[in-house]
């Protein structure tokens, strides 16, 4: 592994500071269990509906979740496999969870991909979105 520039730790640090949250590591983590309803996030984690909302909406624009609408009832899901195995790696990382370790192996050896580009459709605010490092530059 290469090692870190001065932008791709600032671009590092403003994706970290998106997980130093309580309300959203809850929410990851109840997501990792596959798509759930808004109601249900409410109930699992017992976060209020407008903070819950507020959350909700800053892990959207950084492109960490999606939402899928289904009549009046709205599921948001991890974004990309990617993003299920960064927040897997990421929560049992925190908590020491040994059983981690070959997520973080397979990370370390770059057998992500990179994140899914977003359509200009699908809307919302853009300033919370977290540009990965160009590989081209480093």
């Amino acid at each position: 592994m290469s090692p870190l520039s001065l932008d791709e730790a600032k671009l590092l640090v403003e994706r970290l500071k998106l997980f130093a949250q309580p309300q959203r590591l809850l929410i990851l983590d109840a997501l990792l269990a596959g798509p759930l309803a808004v109601s249900e996030l409410e109930s699992q984690t017992g976060i209020g509906q407008p903070t819950l909302s507020q959350q909700l909406g800053t892990l959207r624009r950084a492109d960490i979740i999606v939402p899928r609408r289904e009549s009046r009832t709205i599921y948001y899901s991890l974004a990309s496999e990617d993003e299920v195995l960064r927040a897997r790696a990421l929560i049992g990382l925190l908590r020491g969870d040994q059983s981690t370790l070959p997520l973080l192996q397979s990370i370390a050896a770059g057998k992500e991909s990179a994140p899914k580009k977003r359509g200009l459709t699908e809307g919302g605010a853009r300033f919370a979105f977290i540009r990965p490092p160009s590989s081209a530059g480093n």
